[in-house]
């Protein structure tokens, strides 16, 4: 209860009317006194609680104003939820073109810091869902398991995608392809990454080590965008090449391709 109360926080209600909503979805229809003793609120700021939640429409009065006893109902689950959506989606798009007008032209693109798993996996989403030409991903097994449907259905959409996957793929999606030393490369780096960019424009780029530490950021800002593409793109070309020139390559760099690997040699 206590993470539902803090997500309908987050959407814009105080805590004592996060409580009330939720206590009245529990014992509807309820007279205000009765809404405080269900959500542990004070009788004190029971009826200023009431009082802000019929304003926005959450609850609604069943009697007159002029009755003994008012008892109030709360609106549905589902309809609660799709009012703030709608709400919130028309607000955003009447707020954007205001606020694009507002920056500046020599604005410098941050680049933004993601300090959890939670915030990395948020972000991504966001960014797949908003894609509308093209992706590159670069990512492991543990990634594509919470992703998969998200490009898959992406894909649906028209958007040109290529994935370079290290490890077998459990599906293919896009453009899929097999980076061929992957368990090299985890030992190597003490862990796995994930990169992605969108429409050429924005990048994500996160990292999970062996010990269990995560750390991720993202940016629109030109050059970090370039560079995280041109990673992709380039693990691409090799794929390509160690797929079709694969016993050639392997004779002449090593089986783990050792010797291509080493950029401190030109003659290896």
């Amino acid at each position: 209860m206590d993470n539902i109360i803090s997500q309908i926080q987050q959407l814009g209600f105080s805590a004592y009317e996060a409580k009330a909503y939720t206590a009245l979805l529990v014992c509807q229809p309820a007279s205000a006194y009765e809404i405080a003793k269900q959500a542990g609120i004070p009788t004190s700021k029971i009826y200023e609680t009431v009082s802000r939640l019929v304003a926005r429409e959450v609850i609604c009065p069943l009697h007159s104003p002029d009755e003994s006893r008012q008892e109030y109902a709360a609106l549905a689950a589902a309809d609660f939820l799709n009012r703030i959506r709608e709400t919130t989606l028309a607000q955003t798009d009447e707020l954007l073109p205001r606020l694009t007008g507002l920056s500046s032209m020599t604005a410098t693109d941050p680049i933004w810091p993601l300090l959890s798993e939670v915030s990395i996996q948020r972000r991504v989403l966001e960014v797949i869902n908003s894609t509308r030409h093209s992706l590159l991903i670069s990512l492991w097994p543990q990634e594509l398991e919470w992703l998969g449907n998200d490009l898959t259905r992406l894909e649906a959409f028209g958007v040109n995608i290529a994935m370079v996957h290290f490890g077998e793929p459990a599906q293919k999606i896009g453009a899929t392809y097999h980076h061929p030393v992957e368990k090299t490369l985890y030992e190597e780096k003490g862990g796995r990454g994930l990169t992605l960019v969108a429409d050429g424009n924005i990048v994500v780029i996160a990292n999970y080590q062996a010990d269990g530490s995560i750390e991720g950021s993202w940016s629109r800002n030109k050059t970090f965008v370039t560079v995280a593409e041109d990673y992709i793109k380039h693990d691409v070309y090799i794929t390509k090449v160690t797929r079709f020139l694969g016993p050639a390559v392997k004779a002449r760099f090593g089986r783990d391709y050792e010797q291509l690997r080493d950029v401190f040699d030109a003659d290896a």
